[in-house]
């Protein structure tokens, strides 16, 4: 009776052990996601094994205030940087149209230029000053404005949005490390998945 007694215990112990170890690591760790790089050039090193997709808004605090963490990352490891949008409803109509605009920049081959001033004057977004902005790092501006008027990149941006809230995105920015999903610019967390990338 007792050596039952025993081996149930035994039993019962490497089973709550197991279930403990497959809690802590999980059981498929975290998952995986495909995802397009979309059409923005990349910012940090393009032939980088380690990339960094973003789902961001122009008008979004937390995007802005991800801004310089990002960079940081970016200056410190070898990867590449991917921005694509996901202008939020709660930012009113002026955040899609952020979008297009910084689109309209790609096009001219000075999309992160104009991200960066789109971020700096965050406050300060409304159809003229994005053309204003156009012309403040030198971009055509016929071009620039017949870009934003005829709402060429219109697609483009839903497409970015339907592909994020394929991918289970709800808020900015939510960035994936080769895959794996990071909402917040959580600086240890992305650097924990670009060390066990490398």
């Amino acid at each position: 009776m007792e050596k039952n007694t025993l081996t149930i215990i035994i039993i019962f112990g490497i089973i709550t052990s197991l279930l403990v170890i497959m809690l802590y690591f999980g059981i498929d760790r975290e998952s995986v996601f495909e995802v397009e790089k979309g059409i923005n050039s990349a910012r940090g090193n393009p032939a980088s094994l380690i990339t960094i997709i973003e789902f961001g808004d122009f008008k979004c605090p937390a995007c802005k205030a991800a801004h310089p963490v990002i960079n940081e990352i970016l200056n410190v490891y070898n990867t590449s940087l991917y921005y694509r949008n996901f202008p939020l409803p709660m930012h009113g109509e002026i955040s899609f149209l952020s979008s297009e605009a910084a689109e309209c920049a790609n096009e001219q081959d000075k999309f992160w230029q104009y991200h960066d001033i789109l971020f700096e004057n965050q406050d300060n977004l409304n159809k003229e000053n994005l053309k204003s902005y156009a012309k403040e790092i030198g971009l055509d501006e016929e071009q620039f404005n017949n870009c934003l008027d005829s709402e060429k990149y219109k697609q483009e941006v839903e497409k970015d949005i339907n592909d994020a809230k394929d991918l289970g995105v709800k808020g900015t920015p939510t960035f994936f490390i080769n895959g794996r999903k990071v909402l917040g610019a959580d600086k240890e967390k992305i650097k924990q998945i670009i060390e066990e990338a490398q």
